[in-house]
Protein backbone atom coordinates (compact mmCIF):
# COMPACT_ATOMS: atom_id res chain seq x y z
CA UNK A 1 0.00 0.00 0.00
CA UNK A 2 1.52 3.72 -1.01
CA UNK A 3 -0.09 6.68 0.87
CA UNK A 4 0.89 10.28 0.38
CA UNK A 5 -0.55 12.69 3.44
CA UNK A 6 -0.35 16.25 3.34
CA UNK A 7 -0.97 17.82 6.80
CA UNK A 8 -2.30 21.28 7.42
CA UNK A 9 -3.10 21.73 11.40
CA UNK A 10 -5.96 19.45 11.81
CA UNK A 11 -6.63 18.56 8.36
CA UNK A 12 -4.89 15.65 6.58
CA UNK A 13 -5.45 15.22 2.27
CA UNK A 14 -4.56 11.51 1.99
CA UNK A 15 -4.10 9.63 -1.61
CA UNK A 16 -3.76 5.95 -0.40
CA UNK A 17 -3.72 3.53 -3.29
CA UNK A 18 -4.95 5.85 -5.49
CA UNK A 19 -8.03 6.86 -3.61
CA UNK A 20 -8.21 10.50 -2.04
CA UNK A 21 -9.25 10.96 1.32
CA UNK A 22 -9.78 14.34 3.29
CA UNK A 23 -9.42 13.44 7.01
CA UNK A 24 -9.48 15.88 10.19
CA UNK A 25 -7.02 14.48 12.96
CA UNK A 26 -7.04 15.03 17.04
CA UNK A 27 -4.40 13.51 19.19
CA UNK A 28 -5.76 13.91 22.56
CA UNK A 29 -2.28 11.99 23.94
CA UNK A 30 1.02 10.95 22.29
CA UNK A 31 0.45 7.85 19.99
CA UNK A 32 -2.77 7.75 20.19
CA UNK A 33 -5.07 9.88 17.00
CA UNK A 34 -8.53 10.03 16.59
CA UNK A 35 -9.24 10.25 12.64
CA UNK A 36 -12.74 11.76 11.49
CA UNK A 37 -13.72 10.71 7.77
CA UNK A 38 -17.18 11.83 7.13
CA UNK A 39 -19.15 10.10 9.24
CA UNK A 40 -16.84 7.35 10.44
CA UNK A 41 -14.35 7.99 13.14
CA UNK A 42 -11.02 5.57 13.67
CA UNK A 43 -8.63 5.53 16.62
CA UNK A 44 -5.17 4.92 15.45
CA UNK A 45 -2.08 4.27 17.77
CA UNK A 46 1.13 4.71 16.65
CA UNK A 47 4.29 3.48 18.51
CA UNK A 48 8.09 2.68 17.09
CA UNK A 49 10.93 1.59 18.17
CA UNK A 50 13.56 2.60 15.59
CA UNK A 51 13.95 6.18 13.76
CA UNK A 52 12.27 4.80 10.74
CA UNK A 53 9.72 1.94 11.12
CA UNK A 54 6.45 2.66 12.58
CA UNK A 55 3.54 0.28 14.05
CA UNK A 56 0.32 1.60 13.68
CA UNK A 57 -2.79 -0.21 15.22
CA UNK A 58 -6.47 0.94 13.77
CA UNK A 59 -9.51 -1.11 14.94
CA UNK A 60 -7.66 -4.69 15.33
CA UNK A 61 -5.49 -4.43 12.17
CA UNK A 62 -1.80 -4.05 12.84
CA UNK A 63 0.42 -2.28 9.61
CA UNK A 64 4.04 -1.70 10.15
CA UNK A 65 5.25 2.06 7.66
CA UNK A 66 8.24 3.94 6.96
CA UNK A 67 7.45 7.42 6.83
CA UNK A 68 9.46 9.49 3.69
CA UNK A 69 9.48 13.14 4.30
CA UNK A 70 9.12 14.23 0.67
CA UNK A 71 12.30 16.53 0.27
CA UNK A 72 13.91 13.38 1.74
CA UNK A 73 12.36 10.52 -0.84
CA UNK A 74 14.79 10.42 -3.16
CA UNK A 75 17.96 10.42 -0.84
CA UNK A 76 16.09 7.65 1.12
CA UNK A 77 15.28 5.35 -1.93
CA UNK A 78 19.05 4.94 -3.07
CA UNK A 79 19.97 3.95 0.47
CA UNK A 80 18.78 0.58 2.24
CA UNK A 81 18.42 0.23 5.68
CA UNK A 82 21.63 -0.54 6.57
CA UNK A 83 22.50 -2.06 9.80
CA UNK A 84 21.35 -4.42 11.53
CA UNK A 85 17.47 -5.03 12.47
CA UNK A 86 15.31 -5.73 14.91
CA UNK A 87 11.84 -7.61 14.44
CA UNK A 88 9.89 -7.07 17.38
CA UNK A 89 6.45 -8.26 18.22
CA UNK A 90 3.70 -5.73 17.72
CA UNK A 91 1.59 -6.67 20.63
CA UNK A 92 0.96 -9.49 22.93
CA UNK A 93 0.28 -12.80 21.27
CA UNK A 94 1.50 -15.88 20.28
CA UNK A 95 3.57 -17.76 17.54
CA UNK A 96 2.37 -19.57 15.14
CA UNK A 97 4.95 -19.85 12.74
CA UNK A 98 9.23 -19.33 11.82
CA UNK A 99 8.90 -18.84 8.37
CA UNK A 100 13.19 -18.37 8.27
CA UNK A 101 15.96 -20.02 10.41
CA UNK A 102 18.93 -18.41 11.52
CA UNK A 103 21.72 -18.04 8.57
CA UNK A 104 18.54 -17.80 5.47
CA UNK A 105 18.75 -14.96 3.40
CA UNK A 106 15.72 -12.53 3.61
CA UNK A 107 15.09 -9.87 1.10
CA UNK A 108 13.00 -6.80 2.45
CA UNK A 109 9.46 -7.07 3.15
CA UNK A 110 9.98 -10.92 3.16
CA UNK A 111 8.19 -12.34 6.11
CA UNK A 112 10.16 -14.35 9.19
CA UNK A 113 7.55 -14.75 11.58
CA UNK A 114 3.84 -15.33 12.18
CA UNK A 115 2.50 -13.93 15.28
CA UNK A 116 -1.19 -14.53 15.98
CA UNK A 117 -3.20 -12.06 18.72
CA UNK A 118 -7.25 -11.85 18.88
CA UNK A 119 -7.61 -14.65 16.14
CA UNK A 120 -5.76 -12.64 13.57
CA UNK A 121 -2.55 -13.48 12.23
CA UNK A 122 0.37 -11.05 11.83
CA UNK A 123 3.26 -11.45 10.00
CA UNK A 124 6.58 -10.11 11.23
CA UNK A 125 8.65 -8.86 7.83
CA UNK A 126 12.18 -8.28 7.49
CA UNK A 127 12.95 -3.97 6.72
CA UNK A 128 16.15 -5.16 4.76
CA UNK A 129 17.84 -7.70 2.88
CA UNK A 130 20.13 -9.48 4.43
CA UNK A 131 20.39 -12.51 6.35
CA UNK A 132 18.38 -13.68 9.39
CA UNK A 133 21.03 -13.85 12.47
CA UNK A 134 19.00 -14.73 15.10
CA UNK A 135 14.99 -16.02 15.67
CA UNK A 136 14.71 -15.68 19.43
CA UNK A 137 10.86 -17.18 19.21
CA UNK A 138 9.55 -20.17 18.67
CA UNK A 139 6.38 -21.98 17.56
CA UNK A 140 4.13 -22.01 20.48
CA UNK A 141 5.50 -19.09 22.17
CA UNK A 142 3.68 -15.99 24.43
CA UNK A 143 5.40 -13.46 23.56
CA UNK A 144 4.96 -9.44 24.88
CA UNK A 145 4.15 -6.49 22.78
CA UNK A 146 7.84 -5.07 21.69
CA UNK A 147 9.52 -8.29 22.48
CA UNK A 148 12.63 -8.72 20.25
CA UNK A 149 11.83 -11.85 17.48
CA UNK A 150 14.24 -12.12 15.31
CA UNK A 151 17.59 -10.27 14.21
CA UNK A 152 18.56 -9.12 10.36
CA UNK A 153 21.98 -8.10 9.57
Amino acid sequence: MTAEIEQRGENIDAQIDGRHYQLKIVSPEPGIYTVFDSDRVYEARVWTNDQNLFRVKIGGSFFSTTVIDRKHRRAIAEHQTEGRQILISPMPGKVVRVLLSEGDEVVAGQGVLVVEAMKMQNEIKSPKSGRVIEIRARVGANVNANQVLAVVD
